[in-house]
């Protein structure tokens, strides 16, 4: 890997907080890749950027230096680490079951889970996201579309009124998304109200799946939805790391992987996380 980039760190350090500027997060992987180094070499480029207060390390890669992440541009974020959501989306559908009553929280990911419940009978489906109303709209789920206030930002429906009637409803399972985990703030999001409405999810479902591409470990967002004990079942992807995993086991939280073709984790492969 004997190039111009790995000759010169300050040159090389400076193309990696150029490619953290335009797409947010980084892994070590895609940095080694292109800028043709190991990487252990990527690796000690971000622990000093980290030291000098450019970047904050996260598993498997970095973002860029915030207290607080901002809320990224929904129709971006639809495209964002794809194949890590649609491999946890794919698992996501395997556990529902037939007659079960399901809440499909309006994210991303969840979203990816649409075209994996054909072969569901008698499903019951309630989400507060208008594009999955609007991707379920002529299959054979018996589809309810809570009230509330239009959030344009995520094209769905948050606020008082969905909350009195989520507090009216009962499922028995909840899939939500998380734009923010971290393991003394618990999980996070940018709005206060979307915040409240996740919560009244969270109390109205029997069990909460949550689906958590590995690039959210780590964050911190503004509004504070749950603990991490909430969560009954975590599907994440082969990126994320073994510690991580093994911490959210201690809680309590049964943990599920998916492995995403083409993509290594850093560390040696996760078994027995179930």
């Amino acid at each position: 890997m004997n190039n111009d980039s790995g000759k010169f760190p300050l040159q090389r350090q400076g193309k990696i907080l150029e490619m953290l500027k335009t797409q947010e997060s980084v892994t070590v992987r895609e940095l080694s890749e292109m800028l043709k180094v190991s990487l252990a070499t990527v690796r000690r480029d971000l622990e000093r950027l980290q030291k000098m207060g450019l970047l904050q390390r996260v598993h498997g890669g970095a973002v860029l230096k915030e207290k607080v992440a901002i809320e990224p541009d929904y129709s971006r974020e639809k495209e964002r680490f794809l194949p890590e959501k649609r491999a946890i989306a794919r698992i996501a559908a395997q556990l529902i079951e037939n007659n079960d009553v399901i809440f499909l929280e309006s994210s991303t990911t969840v979203l990816q889970m649409v075209e994996f419940l054909k072969d569901k009978n008698n499903l019951t489906v309630i989400t507060n996201s208008l594009d999955i109303a609007q991707e379920l709209r002529d299959s054979h789920p018996d589809l309810f579309l809570i009230g509330g206030r239009w959030r344009r930002k995520t094209n769905s429906l948050v606020g008082p009124v969905a909350d009195l009637s989520l507090s009216q409803m009962n499922f028995d399972k909840a899939f939500i998304g998380v734009s923010a985990l971290d393991f003394e703030t618990g999980i996070t999001t940018p709005s206060l109200e979307e915040a409240q409405t996740k919560k009244s999810i969270i109390k109205a479902s029997n069990k909460v799946i949550a689906l958590c591409d590995h690039s959210k470990f780590g964050k911190k967002n503004f509004a504070f939805v749950a603990p991490l004990t909430s969560i009954d079942i975590l599907i994440t992807d082969n990126l994320a790391r073994r510690e991580d995993i093994e911490s959210l086991q201690r809680l309590g939280v049964q943990v599920m992987l998916a492995e995403v073709v083409g993509r290594k984790p850093e560390e040696e492969t996760m078994t027995n996380l179930r």
